[in-house]
């Protein structure tokens, strides 16, 4: 930039032409006066004094913008001629102009791309919300409809014992399945928050999947399905977590080998506990139908289903939330669950738990 005296000079250089014009007309307008009067109207100037007095105004508008004109080129040439004539003194302010310019550029692009994930993950979180409503209207619907639909036909006036019975068994179940749904939710809801406090004890494990393969003893009759043991641990087999939500674990992952198997000679579900430096090492196994690679990565979500058309889910029941709450609970334990799978070959899931004293 120019010093300041320099801009006084020049602008008074670039000024002076319009000043000269203004004095020259003010004279020529006094010699066209009359004699100790004011001077001439508008109306009265001649034409000449009306052209001069045009001349005068462009002329100034010309000269100001010339010299604004002026005064930026000059300054711009001045700098360039100085950087070129001195490059050293310079060329740190230039590299540092450049090095501050590509800060900027990085900040707006981590920004951009900062504002972009933002916006997918506000997508995928609205995607899920609508799915998990769809899913929960659903589960709550199905039952609800039931129960309504033997409760009319009661109040129709069945006279038949047993089929009153009957419909009321079933209006039940209904209502227990209900009721398992808002259980599995509240607990899910406070894994997922962090607030579920487990009550670890020091227990037997391997009794503890005795229990469960006898729970489900009622679903394995009039099947072909082998349940197979391999427990290569030194009894008791104690080990350190909360007996109740354990439960949960085991006889989800037992209850869906049995759902998933196939119903054919040859079926199994095999339960095996391998002994491990401070873990006891949980694997569970059938060989049914599988899980495709695009299911695989979506069964421990909400309401999510392998089976789609829930040609099993009918038969046996669930509520959708089981793996979701398995995932939690191990993980509230501080171990993780691992699930391999071929469509159309099996399912594995396998977990650890830590070892008791």
């Amino acid at each position: 930039m120019l010093d300041r005296p320099e801009r006084i000079a020049f602008f008074v250089a670039a000024c002076l032409g319009p000043v000269v014009w203004g004095v020259m007309f003010a004279l020529f307008v006094l010699v066209q006066t009359p004699s100790g009067g004011l001077p001439l109207p508008v109306s009265e100037i001649p034409y000449l004094e009306i052209t001069l007095l045009s001349i005068f105004v462009a002329s100034s508008v010309a000269f100001l913008v010339e010299a604004l004109v002026r005064q930026f080129l000059y300054t711009r040439l001045l700098k360039i001629y100085k950087v070129i004539s001195n490059p050293e003194k310079y060329r740190n302010a230039l590299l540092a102009d450049a090095e501050e310019i590509g800060k900027v550029e990085m900040e707006v692009r981590s920004w951009a791309q900062r504002t972009s994930t933002e916006v997918v993950s506000l997508q995928a979180r609205d995607d899920v919300r609508r799915e998990f409503i769809a899913n929960l209207s659903h589960e709550l619907r199905t039952p609800i409809f039931n129960i309504q639909g033997y409760l009319l036909t009661l109040l129709d006036g069945v006279k038949d014992g047993k089929v009153r019975k009957d419909y009321l068994k079933k209006a039940n179940r209904n209502v227990e399945r209900m009721i398992r749904l808002v259980q599995d939710m509240d607990v899910l809801a406070r894994l997922e928050s962090s607030q579920l406090v487990l009550n670890n004890e020091t227990y037997s494990l391997t009794e503890q999947v005795e229990d469960a393969l006898e729970q489900l003893s009622d679903r394995l009759q009039n099947t072909e399905i082998q349940v197979i043991r391999e427990y290569d641990v030194a009894q008791p087999c104690l080990v350190n977590a909360d007996p109740e939500r354990m439960d949960q674990v085991i006889l989800n992952l037992i209850s869906n080998a049995i759902k998933y198997s196939r119903e054919e000679s040859g079926a199994f579900v095999k339960v095996s506990i391998q002994d491990a430096e401070k873990n006891y090492n949980v694997t569970i196994e059938d060989n049914g139908i599988g899980i495709s690679k695009e299911d695989l990565t979506r069964v421990f979500e909400r309401f999510y289903r392998v089976d789609r058309s829930r040609t099993h889910t009918k038969k046996i029941g669930g509520t959708g939330l089981g793996l979701a709450i398995v995932k939690h609970i191990i993980e509230a334990h501080g171990h993780s669950i691992k699930v391999t799978s071929s469509l159309g070959a099996g399912t594995t899931f396998s977990f650890s738990i830590s070892k008791g004293s």
